[in-house]
């Protein structure tokens, strides 16, 4: 009887690897604008980027912008429209 339960725990154990690693491999990120999180509504073609056109239609002025492009390279990519860590929320 031991045997059994333990060859059904193996074999579960295995399933459950298998399945897994499946779900691992199909994995697929995200749209190129959905990468920009609560800014994404920003992105008006889904470029993955937010140009200063698209934040001036917006209705944000280009002083707001200014911090946010990090790289000044006049849009705002997926990795500076995320949160810094550490940033703390407020008003």
């Amino acid at each position: 009887m031991m045997r059994v339960v333990r060859a059904v725990g193996v074999g579960v154990a295995l399933a459950s690897t298998v399945l897994g690693l499946y779900g691992l491999y199909h994995t697929k990120p995200l749209p190129l604008s959905q990468q920009l999180g609560e800014m994404a509504p920003l992105d008006r073609n889904d470029d993955g980027r937010i140009s200063a056109a698209e934040w001036g239609e917006a209705g944000r002025s280009p002083a707001e912008m200014a911090p946010l492009d990090t790289n000044k390279d006049g849009f705002i990519e997926p990795q500076e429209a995320r949160p810094k860590s550490g940033a703390k929320g407020g008003h």
